[in-house]
């Protein structure tokens, strides 16, 4: 049997029985269990002494459970907030209900369709734990999230900014301005930039403010910078600025902003994550090249060398047509068998790496072709013999047995899976 078909076989029953990638235990994956999105932002309160804490939380359509009835499918779902001091004591608490309509099945099982909920709580600055807890009402599965939430106050200086909120639209209307917040914090879908939103408070005799903004990665150096002057008046401020991010290649960020009021001797500074993912992919690929070439184990050698010589826009659709071919559920924007593939690359790089990448060693390979073993016999310390461990796997009648040559913790495979293939090194 050809062994790149093997693999889509292995990958595609993994996928089947929803198991976990893990070398030395099998657990059922939480089947279920919705994938929220919360944002956290803390403003000035109108209450003295007090501050403002506003939580959003953002549930797509695919990640709760829908019920036809008659015309339509209906969601229903409950939202807790609690939050704590830091002596745990629950100093406030919402519980509501949400629900959601829509005519077509299709809309169901879009992740780009969402439903949006906001809730405000005045509370003294101060360092608190927020857990936010989803349940569903049909299936009765809940999940909580739990951050740890630093509330600033906004009236001790004479010149302070908010956190700052990233939007997926802004439109004005008049001189009203409607916003949507982006609370997923990706912002790929954007095109050449995205608009930021913050509220400034002035007590000083400025007029005006110079904005700068950087954009870093892994907190190393600047990728861009802007600037910008806007107009203030005395209190309180609303400014909306645009973050150039186009062209920048997926990953994480951090947005740092400086705020220099005009006539003062005032610099003041706020930073805030947001990322780029292409919707479908798993977040695991932040480099297209390299995801490319990590499809070796299941793609010939000669058309990975074709993709790579595309340019840039045509090399991401060969990549995207590429797994769409091998979707096992091509009617939603979901590719369990890409998202499986790559959280094995992820794995291996992890946690098999020496002088070369994870995925590249044999126990890399292995575990990308093959998946969780059953079970691992290790023998680190045998005085008669070179480090080695056995990985087992029952269900395909395999066992593969890995040796420590150098000593050096390079474990490489005793036998060869296959001959007609050759693994880059």
């Amino acid at each position: 049997m050809n062994f790149k078909i093997l693999l889509i076989i292995l990958l595609t029953v993994f996928v089947s029985f929803s198991t976990v990638s893990q070398v030395e235990t099998h657990k059922a994956a939480e089947i279920g269990i919705p994938k929220i999105f919360i944002e956290v932002l803390g403003f000035a309160s109108d209450v003295p002494n007090e501050s403002r804490l506003d939580v959003y939380i953002q549930v797509p359509y695919d990640a709760i459970f829908f019920v036809k009835n008659a015309d339509i499918f209906l969601s229903n779902y409950e939202l807790t907030v609690n939050i704590y001091d830091v002596s745990n004591n629950l100093v406030k608490e919402k519980l509501w209900n949400e629900s959601i309509k829509t005519s077509t099945y299709e809309e169901t099982i879009s992740p780009k369709l969402n439903k949006l909920s906001q809730q405000s709580f005045p509370l003294l600055p101060g360092t608190y734990r927020l857990v936010v807890q989803i349940r569903d009402i049909e299936t009765k599965k809940a999940a909580k999230f739990s951050r740890n939430v630093e509330l600033r106050d906004f009236r001790q200086q004479q010149f302070t900014v908010s956190d700052v909120m990233l939007l997926s639209k802004l439109t004005v209307e008049g001189e009203k301005k409607i916003i949507i917040p982006n609370i997923s914090g990706n912002v790929v879908d954007l095109g050449e930039g995205f608009f930021a939103f913050a509220e400034v408070y002035n007590s000083t005799n400025a007029d005006s403010v110079e904005i700068v903004f950087e954009i870093s990665k892994d907190k190393k150096k600047t990728l861009r910078t802007g600037k910008e002057t806007q107009p203030l008046v005395k209190g309180k401020n609303s400014l909306f600025f645009k973050i150039n991010s186009g062209d920048l290649p997926m990953g994480d960020y951090t947005l740092e902003i400086r705020m220099n009021p005009n006539l003062q001797q005032i610099t003041t500074s706020i930073s805030r994550k947001f990322s780029i993912y292409w919707r479908g992919m798993p977040v695991s690929i932040v480099d297209l090249d390299a995801a490319i070439d990590q499809m070796t184990y299941i793609e010939q050698a000669s058309e990975i060398a074709r993709i790579k010589k595309l340019p840039f826009n045509e090399r991401l659709e060969s990549f995207k047509e590429f797994w769409k071919k091998k979707d096992p559920t091509p009617n939603t924007e979901r590719n369990e068998l890409m998202e499986e593939y790559y959280s094995r690359v992820e794995y291996a790089n992890k946690n098999f790496k020496h002088y070369i990448a994870g995925w590249k060693t044999d126990m890399g390979m292995v575990f990308i072709v093959f998946g969780t073993p059953n079970n691992v016999d290790r023998h680190p310390f045998d005085i008669d013999s070179k480090p080695y461990e056995v990985w087992y796997y029952y269900e395909l009648n395999r066992q593969f047995v890995f040796v420590d040559q150098t000593g050096f913790g390079d474990y490489q495979l005793t036998t060869p899976i296959w001959d007609v293939w050759q693994r880059p090194r």
